[in-house]
């Protein structure tokens, strides 16, 4: 089919050689002459007329493609291919055609050398189109399936907005960013190791009771920030039963890198009526290389049952043996196993963490990793970053995205956990809120694993897969 007038019945002008063949038939308006998806059979040549082409879909939608006329001519296309006709064609007036059948159509490509390079042609043009088109498509495709920095602000954005809500709504809220309250004064490191020596001062140690039995000064009390309530009437009847009236000079220490307990527990203090507080200064573990020291010997920390979730943390350290099979790496199956565990493991988690921000935020607190005033802020938006991204993996939505976060994730646990193991540090991972499991080299090569089950997912995640591009139930490669 073409726009182009290469024939004009008796100008002699571009005149096509039809000797002795074809028909001339005569056709009403709105005669159908060929129908699209009908087989080929004639070639058809418009002596007087007008007609238009067009294509429509099974539930009736048309596109008008072209109109034809006096001159032109069409079927060409589909008598050379010997496929179906591509388009429907309609007359719109009084319309007088030659028809040409199929086996008579070789004998005028044969006179009409002309005709037979403008068919070869078009057919170059609608190859080189269909390429075009090919590629257009293709690359369409490979970048719906590339991760856009929209994806990391769908995620991340969404978890920020749902952890702010909560958080307003939560019986135990906590407040965005971290202030330890009124200030406290500090005391130098060699003025209160002066008190020590001259039995002026008391010294309180606000962390943990497996940190104060690590390592605390002699003869300091252990007063524990996460349990004050609980234990200040003990502490309270230990100062009346040692006679010391509340002014006296109380140093508060603790060596967290936030001084986050120090400057609690002061506070804490103050507000119950003793009126001379002081936080030990100097660095956070500066007291350890300058006052006598009482270490005790170490007890099992408190551990949770995981549940699932704990058993499941057991499959990233098989993964290692999988990854050696390099067709198996490659799998897209093992990208939806993947998926699914590492997706498990981190909800689970995340719902433990959610409902208890407060634990989770002395959790990172223990770390020693992070400044007091951006713990709160962590401790909100990391457990429905968790959640979030465990339930597009598990969905299969915006999956190189999520794997990404998770790794992220996965890498930064396991720079904490080697600093905690470096400094012996005696706490719990804290996965599912207080307790959990110890923290040794084991819980690091869980997390390698499933760091690398994020690579995994990352580079060869095919199956069951709703990106940009719309859902994907088996992603070819191309």
């Amino acid at each position: 089919m073409t726009t182009d007038k290469v024939y004009e019945r008796g100008t002699g002008v571009d005149k096509l050689i039809l000797d002795r063949v074809g028909e001339e038939i005569s056709l009403p308006p709105g005669t159908l002459v060929t129908r699209q998806g009908d087989p080929p059979d004639f070639f058809y040549v418009i002596l007087a007329g007008r007609l238009q082409v067009f294509r429509e879909t099974g539930d009736g939608i048309r596109t008008h493609l072209t109109d034809l006329k006096e001159g032109d001519y069409f079927g060409e296309v589909a008598l050379v291919t010997g496929q179906p006709r591509s388009a429907s064609v309609e007359t719109l007036t009084e319309t007088r055609l030659l028809r040409i059948r199929q086996e008579e159509f070789d004998q005028v490509l044969d006179n009409n050398p002309k005709l037979a390079r403008h068919i070869i042609r078009q057919l170059a043009n609608w190859l080189l189109s269909g390429d075009q088109r090919l590629e257009k498509e293709t690359v369409h495709r490979v970048k719906s399936r590339q991760v856009s920095w929209f994806d990391y602000v769908l995620i991340l954005g969404l978890s920020l907005i749902f952890a702010l809500i909560f958080n307003a709504y939560n019986d135990n809220q906590i407040p965005l960013f971290y202030h330890p309250g009124p200030p406290v004064a500090e005391i130098p490191l060699d003025a209160a190791l002066e008190a020590y020596h001259k039995k002026q001062a008391l010294f309180v140690d606000a962390r943990k009771n497996s940190f104060y039995r690590q390592a605390h000064i002699k003869d300091a009390l252990n007063l524990q920030v996460v349990f004050f309530d609980l234990m200040f009437p003990m502490f309270q009847f230990g100062l009346e039963t040692l006679q010391l009236p509340k002014d006296h000079l109380i140093i508060v220490y603790g060596g967290t890198f936030s001084r986050r307990f120090d400057l609690e527990l002061a506070n804490l203090l103050q507000a119950k009526g003793y009126s001379n507080v002081k936080v030990l200064g100097g660095k956070s573990t500066a007291w350890q290389q300058v006052f006598p020291l009482i270490r005790q010997p170490s007890v099992a920390l408190a551990q949770a049952p995981l549940g699932i979730p704990g058993y499941l943390e057991w499959v990233p350290v098989s993964i290692f043996l999988l990854f050696l099979i390099p067709p198996v790496r490659r799998s897209p199956y093992l990208a939806v196993f993947c998926r699914l565990i590492i997706g498990a493991i981190f909800i689970q988690f995340a719902l433990s963490k959610i409902m208890r921000p407060a634990v989770f935020a002395l959790n990172v607190v223990e770390y020693g990793m992070m400044p007091a005033w951006g713990v709160n802020l962590w401790a909100l938006f990391l457990p429905w970053a968790e959640l979030l991204a465990g339930l597009f993996l598990v969905l299969g939505i915006r999956s190189r995205a999520a794997a990404t976060i998770i790794g992220g994730m996965n890498i930064i646990f396991m720079v904490g956990l080697i600093n905690a193991i470096l400094q012996e540090l005696p706490i719990n991972c804290g996965c599912v809120g207080e307790v959990g499991e110890p923290v040794n080299w084991i819980k690091v090569l869980k997390n390698a694993g499933m760091l690398l089950m994020c690579v995994q997912i990352f580079l060869y995640d095919r199956i069951f897969v709703l990106d940009r591009g719309g859902f994907i139930w088996r992603a070819r490669e191309v």
